[in-house]
């Protein structure tokens, strides 16, 4: 059901906006939201489609602007909230595209990678101000029951890498334009460290996935980690194949 606010998307659905003011729009909602009596309530369960698109479409968004604004690349943003193919277009301008070192326009698909059983950590969170991980967490009947896990050796990294891999299977076997860049937000099992992230990347790299996208952005919000994965129409021969000439 969706939840009386004065918060709506009218500032950035369909304007086409310089990048970093975009980002300063997004900021703005997230804050105008937090401070509602049940602001952080609302930014936990994401119940209304404002508050869902708000922390797996727009921010995410957001955190890519951000790594590609840049000297010799400025950037111009057009969010759409309608039902089309991509959720948003993507123009640059500057030295870095008329040299080729990026594209002019592309388009952008976000998608987010999470554990099935997360919205329930989070329904316990907002209930009661704690919560187990996802992977000790149930329902029983009308009740979430959540107990201690212990995580083995290397076992973060793989589930995060196998969640990852999961929505580019999905989002890969869909027919987007070649110059799309799909934005996947992970929101993880519990705090991954620096060697964690790269781990689980190199799981997703070794995995070869078919990657129809000019490239993947992939981001660990609460951490602040982030890659980039080249599609199969950017990787130069050398990229594609590691193995040795016979």
């Amino acid at each position: 059901m969706e939840r009386n606010s004065h918060v709506d998307f009218s500032a950035v659905d369909g304007h086409l906006l310089d990048g970093l003011d975009y980002c300063r729009k997004v900021y703005d909602l997230f804050d105008l939201i937090s401070r509602e009596s049940d602001g952080k309530g609302r930014l936990r369960l994401r119940q209304s489609k404002t508050d869902k698109r708000l922390i797996e479409e727009l921010l995410p968004l957001a955190r890519y602007i951000q790594a590609r604004y840049q000297a010799g690349r400025r950037i111009k943003v057009r969010w759409l909230s309608g039902s089309q193919q991509h959720d948003a277009i993507l123009w640059s301008s500057g030295s870095l595209v008329k040299h080729g070192g990026a594209p002019r326009k592309v388009f952008i698909e976000v998608t987010t990678s999470v554990h099935q059983n997360d919205h329930l950590r989070r329904q316990l969170l907002d209930q009661s101000g704690g919560s187990f991980g996802v992977k000790g967490i149930r329902r029983e009947g009308k009740e979430i029951v959540s107990k201690p896990y212990v995580f083995s050796g290397g076992e973060n990294a793989k589930d995060l890498a196998l969640q990852i891999l999961a929505r580019l299977c999905a989002k890969g076997n869909k027919p987007y334009p070649p110059a799309t860049v799909l934005i996947v937000n992970c929101i993880t099992n519990s705090l991954i460290l620096d060697d964690e992230w790269a781990d689980a990347v190199e799981q997703v790299r070794k995995a070869e996935p078919r990657i129809p996208f000019r490239e993947v952005f992939i981001l660990d919000p609460l951490m602040s980690h982030t890659t980039t994965l080249y599609g199969d129409r950017q990787r130069s021969p050398r990229r594609r194949s590691q193995k040795p000439s016979r």
